[in-house]
Formats: C-alpha cells, structure tokens, sequence
C-alpha cells in the first residue's frame, strides 16, 4: 500500500534533513573538567570561572562543567600532573609553569614588565605565540590565554625592605623555580622552596621571614596579618598560563578551538583589568588599616643588583627566549 504524505509532512522531514547537515559544529557536547589550587577569590580561579561562563553562554546547554577549587582534588603540583594526562581538562598554571618547560623562566627577569600594558603586548603577541608552541611541544598542553597573578610584592616580619641590603639574614620563601631561588639569592636573601599552602603556618611561627606575591594573594591568603612589613616592589609579573589538554584540545570541533580561545583571551583581559582595578583599592586598605608599614623600594639599586641576571636566566631559559622577550616589552 502507497502512503501520500501531506504537504505539513514533507515540509517537516525538510527542515529536519535541513538541521540534520546544517547542524553547527558547535552542537556537539562539551563537557570540561578544570581544576584551581586557589580559592573562589584568587585571579586565576575567577579566570577559570569566566572562561566557563563565556562558553556557557556560547553553547548553552551544550555545555557543562566541573570546577574545583582552592585546592579540591590537590594543589598546583598535582594538577600539573592530572591535566597532562587527562584526569582534568583544564588548569591555570602559575610560576610553578615552568617545571614543565624551562622557557617560563623568563618572567623570572626581574624589572621587565613596566606595566600591564608592556605585559598585553608582550603576551597577547607573536612572543606569546612563541612560548605556546613551546609548551605545546614540551609538555603536550595547549595554551588558551595569558591571564595574571600579577605584580609581586615582597613581605616581611624582620625589617621594612628598601634595598637588596636589607634581605641580609632573611629567609624568603619562593615558588619551586631554580630561577625564582637564583633571583633571591642574587638580591641577598635566603629562598626557601615551599608549598603555598604551607606559607601562612611557616610566617605565623616564624619558620621563615618572609614571601613574594601579589597583593591580591597576600590579602586572599591573609599574610598581611602575620606580615607587618610590605615592600611594594613590583619585580616580578606572574602570568596565569591558562592550559588545557592538548589531546582534548585537538579532537574539538574547530569552532569549539575557536571558541575557547576566544573565551580565553577576553578572560584574560578582564583579569589583567581587575588585576590593576584591585592592586590601587587593596593597597588603599592596608594604607587605611594601617597594621603594616608600607614600603616604596629604592628600584635602581634592585635594577643595579639584578643585571647579573638576565643572562644567567637567559641562559636556563634557552634559546633566544630572553631576548625575544625583551624586544617584545619595548
């Protein structure tokens, strides 16, 4: 028997052949599983948190998403090691970036970035494109954007800090960065490698004098309390190499890739804006409270005592990393 379809019925298998072949690349499920080690309060935590609203509302309900954070399912080391093999998606990788690929040690050059400004361009770039590549091939991570930890401070239960001098005696925890600690011992100081998580205990009991890190972590993790002294000496810029996996990377349709490198780099905008935004209102407060003595640095005798430097961190960089990067800030 010959069914005769009606004209409402062929017009209906149309439009779904029609949405069938039409169908955006884009309608395929996402689902991304991404880890911080800092609490909802920490840059690269809020980046992580907007990266998933942009792509929530570029996908809808196509999209969904775990987000662990303040050290959920293990601190930054641990999730070096889960998203390199896939047990997370995602993650934003501070100083401790370059243990897995030695390039990173350039934004251990001490004095570089004069501003945000100097950092988006440096970044946002061809040098950033550069350092993409390289941890893509060293590490196997696809690198998204660039956000920011931001300008690093140094503080201190000892002595108020306005010259390399003044470290004499002092014991200053950094991050677990061969660089970092040549940085410090450079300037004078005894650096101590340690967990962040365990600084605040280690100030409180004295176990070491001091740490660096930006006023928004400082203020995040409460050490301006155990801190009576802190030096605002901006030599450092820590970015947030925001990664991702980049098996899962390479199998997304294109326009997902694009779309998350979009979401990334709007992300990381937004970031180094409320990064400058909270450094001028974070620093009023501490001046307003007033607990702590806030030192202005004497910064040409830490350029003086830092040109050693460059080469030596040039060199553990390799290549001509260093260089292209200062090319890249002028």
């Amino acid at each position: 028997m010959t069914r005769r379809l009606t004209s409402s019925a062929v017009l209906a298998a149309l439009a779904l052949g029609a949405a069938l072949f039409t169908a955006p690349a884009s309608a395929q499920p996402l689902h991304l599983k991404i880890a911080s080690p800092s609490p909802a309060g920490g840059f690269d935590t809020v980046m992580a948190q907007k990266i998933a609203d942009k792509m929530k509302a570029k996908l809808g309900d196509q999209f969904t998403y775990e987000l662990f954070d303040n050290a959920t399912i293990g601190d930054e080391v641990v999730h070096m090691q889960q998203v390199r093999t896939g047990q997370i998606d995602m993650t934003p990788l501070g100083s401790d970036a370059v243990t897995l690929d030695p390039v990173w040690a350039v934004f251990d050059m001490p004095f570089i970035f004069a501003d945000r400004a100097a950092v988006a361009k440096a970044l946002d770039g061809p040098f950033g494109q550069e350092l993409a590549a390289s941890m893509r091939e060293k590490a196997g991570l696809e690198v998204l954007a660039f956000g920011e930890i931001g300008f690093r401070q140094i503080t201190n239960s000892v002595r108020p800090i306005k010259t390399p001098a003044d470290f004499k005696g002092m014991k200053i925890r950094v991050p677990g960065s061969e660089t970092r600690m040549l940085t410090f011992k450079t300037l004078g100081a005894t650096p101590v490698n340690m967990n962040f998580g365990e600084v605040f205990l280690a100030l409180q009991n004295k176990t070491i004098d001091g740490q660096e890190n930006p006023l928004n972590d400082i203020v995040e993790r409460s050490l301006n309390e155990v801190q009576p002294y802190i030096s605002i000496s901006n030599h450092v810029y820590t970015p947030v190499t925001f990664v991702m996996n980049a098996r899962k990377f390479a199998a997304l349709p294109d326009e997902q890739k694009a779309m998350l490198k979009e979401a990334a780099l709007e992300s990381a905008k937004e970031i180094r804006e409320l990064g400058a935004v909270k450094d001028v209102e974070l620093l009023a407060k501490l001046k307003a409270a007033g607990k702590n003595e806030i030192i202005e640095i004497d910064r040409a005798s830490f350029v003086a005592a830092s040109q050693p430097l460059y080469e030596q961190i040039g060199a553990i960089a390799g290549g001509t990393y260093a260089a292209d990067l200062l090319k890249a800030v002028k």
